[in-house]
Parts: C-alpha cells; structure tokens; sequence
C-alpha cells in the first residue's frame, strides 16, 4: 500500500532508495531523509534525418514501440520525420502494421486514452493496438501493431503527445534537421526530460549535433529507443531503471 511503502522508505533498517513509479513516489522517496534514486517519464522522440536508412529505422521504431505493447518508458512515443522522406516513410511503417488514424480517430482515440490530467488510461496502459482501436469505437485491420497520429503540434491541445505507454505514435513532420531539432526538444519538455530519444541518420555531423543538444541523457543511432536505451543494443551498461538527471529532477 502507499502507507505500508512510505513506512518502508523511513524505515531505520532502510539505507537506500530506488524508486520507480509516478512523481509522487519520487518525491516521497527524496523527501525520507535517504540516499535515494529516482527515475522520470519518457515521451521519447525518435527522429528519421533524411540521410537515414528509411526501411531499417521504420522497422527499429516499430520493434521498440511495441516491445511489451510500449510499457517501457524509453519506448518510442513520437516519430519525427524529415519532409523529402514523408511518403516512403508511411509506405514503410504500413509494411510493418501501422494504421493511420484520420482526424475523427485521433480524437476518438484521444478521448478514451488521454485523462483530463494528461496521463494515459491505465486500462489501456501496455494493450494492444486493436483493443485500444476497438475501445475507441475504430474498425483496424487484426494485423495491427500500431496506431499512428499525425499531429501538428506538441502540448495540452494535442492529448496524444503525451507519453502513451502503449503501441500508439504521434507523427511530425519537419522541413529538415534543424526544425527536427526543435521539434524533439518541445516533445522531450512535454513529460520526457533528461530521459531517452533516438535519431535515425547516416550524417555523422547531425548525429553530433543532436547528441550535444538534446535535454536527454539516452541518445541512442540507428537503433530502438526501447532496446538501445536498456543497453540490449548498444554499448550501455544494461539497466531497466533510466533515471532523467538535473533535466529531469531527479539523479
């Protein structure tokens, strides 16, 4: 119980904290008066630089969004996309099982996902694409393993550019890496600072660029944000707890 784990934490025979969970356990974990770890929320952007691999990163976002029906916090939440390579990139994730939802359907499946307080539905938290389409009234293919929303814009009048824990994307188009630039930074303040993103792209200078300015502490390339951020596809040291820094308010 939230009693019995707020005694846990205080308790003298207690030396030190890791807590994950919402930002209240976190809060409560550093306010016991231990040495304590706390971790943050995700929103993770992944962004397809036209230089990229569009057959390879589509593939690697939908393998990360839909490990463990995207429970993880590091799994993909928004794909950003460079504008020469917005067709190919649809062709592609419809390959891999994507739907893209019409206007009617992103607000449909809003409304039964997002809460008033801008936290996903935990009865939907780690569903299926189609039972999360069915519980929003939509007809999908049984093959779906993702749901798409193009979105115009991050923040409360976009419900789904929330972190969504669950195998649906928002999708944003931009003119070129400079505006992807932005773009991830304005998804990672809305609920993901300090914590994961990932940048698909065969340029070693905007891979440098994006690794130097981004607030997030996991940049993975040309990899699963999911996969890559818990070190099963890159060099990390192998962890399932992602803590978010300074950025993010926590160690």
């Amino acid at each position: 119980s939230l009693e019995g784990t707020q005694e846990l934490m205080k308790a003298r025979e207690t030396a030190v904290i890791l807590a994950t969970g919402g930002m209240g356990l976190v809060r409560a974990a550093y306010s016991a008066g231990k040495p304590a770890y706390g971790v943050g929320p995700g929103n993770a952007p992944a962004y397809i630089e036209r230089s990229a691999d569009v057959v390879k990163a589509v593939r690697d976002i939908v393998t990360g969004k839909t490990f463990d029906n995207g429970v993880l916090c590091s799994s993909e939440n928004s794909v950003v996309v460079d504008a020469p390579l917005i067709e190919e990139v649809k062709r592609q994730f419809v390959a891999n099982g994507a739907h893209f939802l019409n206007a009617a359907e992103i607000e449909a499946v809003g409304r039964v996902l997002v809460s008033p307080q801008r936290l996903p539905n935990p009865a939907l938290v780690g569903r299926p694409a189609t039972y999360i389409a069915q519980r929003a009234g939509i007809t999908v293919s049984p093959t779906t393993r993702v749901l798409i929303a193009e979105l115009a814009g991050v923040g409360r009048d976009y419900p789904l550019s929330i972190e969504k824990l669950c195998p649906v994307l928002s999708f944003f188009v931009v003119a070129d890496w400079r505006e992807g630039c932005e773009r991830c930074k304005q998804i990672l303040r809305y609920g993901g600072m300090g914590h994961t993103m990932s940048i698909h792209s065969r340029n070693d200078e905007v891979i440098l660029q994006f690794g130097l300015k981004k607030p997030a502490f996991r940049i993975v390339v040309n990899t699963p944000t999911t996969h890559g951020s818990i070190g099963l596809s890159t060099g990390l040291e192998p962890a399932m707890t992602l803590g978010c820094g300074g950025f993010g308010g926590n160690i």
